[in-house]
């Protein structure tokens, strides 16, 4: 028994001053929440042990994540509930821990190198007409560039692939008062590449400039994927 070890796969949500550190020092942030826990952690051997952990790819800086996924090993198999109370007092502001799930049976020893693309949020923070809106679609999905647009611009479609509610953003352009249903974001899905990056706050920089648009959109990663030829497999249900 002694020599088991129990996989939980959490997930973080990163917000305010979080979104701008770098991946190493969110790295950091986590080893130093679970320094905060009483967690049996399960540590490397050799002369220098070290927390057993994994993490999902890293996130551009300036970008808000609903999907920051942490794998952990416990030398204890001990309720989700449990390990999520552990953590209610030892992260700081801009991190929240909103899932916890035992893995069974063991993951593989990377379970983060099936992702090769992430579903996007970019939130437009003003009020859109449906020339405005038709504009930043069309710029989305590479229709009508000017050769002056930013490079990021025009080379997206090396990493947007589909954008999931254009006809809903396209559509939804008046506040009705009393409806909810007015849609000031889009969803995106777009590739991720080992030593490649896609930056969603890069690319939100560029377009406010290219469309003069009055306030910068703001970005946020929902979740991962797998890109297959029949389309994009959301990877770690929870």
């Amino acid at each position: 028994m002694q020599n088991r070890k129990f996989p939980y796969m959490l997930r973080f949500a990163r917000d305010g001053f979080a979104c701008y550190i770098g991946h190493l020092d969110w790295i950091r942030l986590v080893l130093v929440a679970l320094d905060y826990t009483h967690l049996p952690i399960v540590y490397t051997e050799g002369y220098s042990p070290k927390a057993k952990l994994k993490f999902s790819p890293p996130l551009p800086v300036g970008l808000n994540s609903d999907t920051e996924l942490v794998l952990i090993y416990l030398r204890e198999n001990l309720s989700e509930d449990i390990i999520h109370q552990e953590f209610d007092y030892a992260l700081p502001d801009g991190m929240t821990l909103l899932n916890v799930k035992y893995l069974y049976p063991q993951p593989p020893k990377n379970p983060f190198k099936s992702i090769n693309g992430a579903l996007y949020e970019i939130h437009f923070p003003m009020e859109l007409n449906p020339d405005e809106r038709k504009n930043i679609l069309d710029t989305l999905q590479g229709v009508g560039l000017s050769d002056d647009a930013p490079e990021i611009i025009l080379k997206q479609q090396d990493w947007i692939l589909k954008i999931l509610n254009g006809d809903e953003f396209a559509d939804k352009a008046v506040r009705v008062p009393g409806q909810h249903d007015y849609i000031d974001h889009v969803d995106y899905v777009a590739r991720l590449e080992s030593g490649r990056t896609f930056h969603p706050v890069k690319f939100a920089l560029a377009l406010k400039d290219y469309l003069n648009l009055p306030h910068l959109p703001q970005g946020k990663r929902l979740s991962f994927l797998h890109i297959e030829d029949e389309g994009a497999r959301k990877l770690f249900e929870f």
